[in-house]
């Protein structure tokens, strides 16, 4: 068995348009790092002269000024007038350090205003944050999350959000590369008139197809890993790590009792549990319309439809849960923490906790699959056993 499954990576890794593809992806991802850290940045505190690796370091400075220190009354007193000092008079370093802060206090009240934002104090930040949570709290969750006490931020925490950001384009990147670079497992076998002869032989029922599948898994998930391994770099260079513990509403009012960086390491998990989704089905539906040309179209296609259409409305729940569930759209903040529409066994979960065990059924279905095992051979064929001294050394020959 591992025999045939060396002889089957070797020949999905000798393809060229494997190596095509997966190098284009790589550069292009890398080609966008370079760019992000040598290219004039236009920030909204700051004209266009520092690049972007200038510009994160800047931030990443003043958010330690007030990293550790909780927003009370005290913070928010000090931020006032080093915004409107920046606001009437363009000294934007003196409200730097408040960015983090200013956002969120933004994004609970819902504006963007300036005036609005600063008139609001402590007490009315944390009632309207709390109202929030308690609003988007679903009825059958056992426990919810408020903020009693004021929170600490924990520093510049753009590194963790900007992996946030980047996992649904990461996704789109390994369904293509799959979709691209797998379907021709199977196909290949029926375009050379091959695939008759595989049934014939003693593993070419189950053996060899269980092979191919785990060669196509291998390169599906490993090209995932090379894709997260060159942006985590990139995240490093260019934003650091920082901030691993900022609590999550940072980023998504939503009520979950997580931190910014457990968030990612979440995400980047689904993108791998995605991968050999995407995998499996790309091998299946190939072998099942034997035409890698029909494959790709599909696959291309429903991920184009995932790029356009950013939500779907809760009234329809069945339907939203099978769109969120699509590994384009769950390797993101808002498919992976939402809660579903249905209960299991009285509590509700969350997207990122029973998509495996929606997946892990497809998953082990493709093996003993009969599709996949290619059936029995067709009646008309009788095969008997070759001469030793005829016997090629290929293991799917054997």
């Amino acid at each position: 068995m591992f025999a045939l499954y060396k002889f089957e990576l070797r020949k999905i890794n000798s393809r060229k348009i494997v190596w095509i593809t997966g190098c284009v992806m790589l550069v292009g991802l890398l080609i966008w790092g370079v760019a992000s850290a040598v290219l004039p940045q236009s920030r909204e505190y700051s004209d266009s002269s520092l690049n972007g690796y200038e510009a994160n370091r800047a931030e990443r400075e003043a958010a330690e000024l007030i990293s550790g220190r909780a927003i009370d009354q005290t913070l928010i007193d000090e931020m006032r007038p080093a915004y409107e000092n920046f606001i009437f008079n363009g000294n934007y370093r003196e409200a730097l350090p408040y960015l983090d802060v200013y956002n969120l206090i933004g994004r609970t009240l819902g504006t963007q205003a300036s005036a609005e934002i600063l008139e609001c104090d402590s007490e009315a930040f944390y009632e309207r944050l709390n109202a929030q949570l308690e609003a988007n709290t679903p009825a059958g969750l056992s426990e919810s999350i408020s903020f009693d006490e004021p929170i600490v931020y924990h520093g510049y925490f753009d590194g963790w959000q900007q992996i946030t950001d980047m996992m649904k384009f990461i996704a789109c990147m390994e369904i293509m590369f799959i979709a691209i670079c797998l379907s021709p497992v199977f196909t290949v076998e029926h375009t050379r008139k091959t695939d008759q002869v595989i049934l014939c032989t003693r593993l070419g029922k189950k053996k060899l197809y269980a092979a191919k599948i785990l060669a196509g898994l291998t390169v599906g998930i490993g090209f995932t890993l090379l894709l997260s391994l060159l942006m985590f770099g990139i995240v490093a260079f260019l934003y650091g790590f920082d901030g691993y513990n900022t609590i999550f509403q940072f980023v998504l009012l939503r009520p979950f009792d997580l931190t910014i960086g457990q968030a990612a390491l979440i995400l980047v998990a689904l993108s791998f549990a995605g991968a050999a989704l995407v995998s499996l089905f790309t091998m299946m539906f190939s072998e099942l319309t034997k035409n890698s040309v029909a494959t790709i179209g599909t696959i291309t296609g429903v991920m184009l439809v995932t790029m356009f259409i950013m939500e779907m409305p809760a009234n329809l729940k069945l339907l939203s849960e099978i769109w969120y569930l699509l590994p384009s759209n769950l390797v993101s903040l808002n498919g992976a923490f939402r809660y579903s529409a249905l209960s299991v066994g009285g509590s509700t979960l969350a997207a990122y906790q029973y998509a495996p065990f929606v997946y892990a059924p497809f998953v082990i279905q493709a093996f003993p699959n009969p599709a996949l095992r290619g059936g029995n051979a067709p009646a008309r064929l009788r095969c008997r056993p070759m001469p030793r001294s005829h016997r090629q050394s290929a293991p799917c020959c054997l």
